[in-house]
């Protein structure tokens, strides 16, 4: 767990006079569960922004599995091996759960367009494959038995579930997550806690994600990066972070979270 999956050196973005991410320095190894904080406003969804492709810096360096990612396009960003969810919840609501796990796969389709039209045998096979890994996704996010019904119809936290799936079926090394215990009763977030490191310990997925749910991030994640005003003010490990005093203030000052202070 040495090696970094993720580096951002000195990595910044202004919005015109405004700095949302000011000079974050960040390293992540293979093979961690990492989260991302800090009281709201504080820059890490721009940081998962940038991360993703989805803002070009302003500054900075960025490298993800070794290349330098800074320009490219968040979908050649995600071939590489990076998928991620979002705070608002984007799923094809008038799909199903399966066709909307399927829809994951279409960056990796080998066959062409006329392949499938004609379904020629190569293209009947990936599609087979695709059928077969979307079951075994669904599964493993514990959603097999809502598996027909639209994607709109589901509770709140099965949603959540779907948006990870989905996100898998890109076969992502790095799963960035954007609070994925949002709007989960404690049934449903102890239920995310399990399905997170079953991604890291069985499916080898480096996890990084921002959560508000201070409970769930000091149980889960290994290691913490904490921001405040689009700047790194804490990094380490979950006790380490809880009693630094800059981390206690930046949070008392913005209404402190449960779980936050000793």
């Amino acid at each position: 767990m040495n090696k970094p999956l993720l580096r951002a050196e000195g990595l910044t973005a202004r919005f015109g006079g405004l700095t949302a991410v000011d000079a974050v320095e960040l390293s992540l190894p293979v093979g961690q569960l990492a989260g991302l904080i800090g009281p709201n406003g504080a820059g890490k969804t721009t940081c998962f922004n940038l991360f993703a492709g989805r803002i070009r810096p302003s500054e900075g360096r960025l490298r993800f599995a070794g290349q330098d990612i800074v320009g490219l396009r968040p979908s050649r960003i995600n071939q590489l091996g990076m998928a991620r969810t979002f705070q608002n919840i984007r799923l094809f609501g008038e799909l199903s759960v399966l066709d909307n796990v399927l829809v994951g796969f279409h960056g990796g389709l080998k066959s062409n367009f006329l392949s499938a039209i004609l379904r020629l045998p190569g293209y009947v096979a990936e599609e087979r494959r695709m059928q077969d890994r979307a079951a075994e996704i669904i599964e493993l996010c514990g959603l097999t038995r809502l598996r027909d019904e639209p994607a709109g119809s589901l509770a709140y936290g099965s949603q959540r579930l779907l948006e990870i799936a989905r996100a898998l079926a890109t076969n992502p090394k790095l799963l960035l997550l954007d609070e994925p215990a949002a709007g989960m009763n404690p049934q449903e977030t102890t239920g995310l806690a399990a399905l997170v490191r079953r991604l890291r310990d069985e499916l080898d997925v480096t996890v990084l994600l921002i959560e508000h749910d201070m409970r769930f991030v000091m149980k889960l994640c290994e290691h913490l990066t904490v921001l405040d005003h689009g700047r790194v003010i804490a990094r380490g490990a979950p006790h380490e972070v809880q009693q630094d005093p800059a981390v206690i203030q930046a949070y008392l000052g913005a209404g402190e979270p449960e779980g936050v202070a000793p």
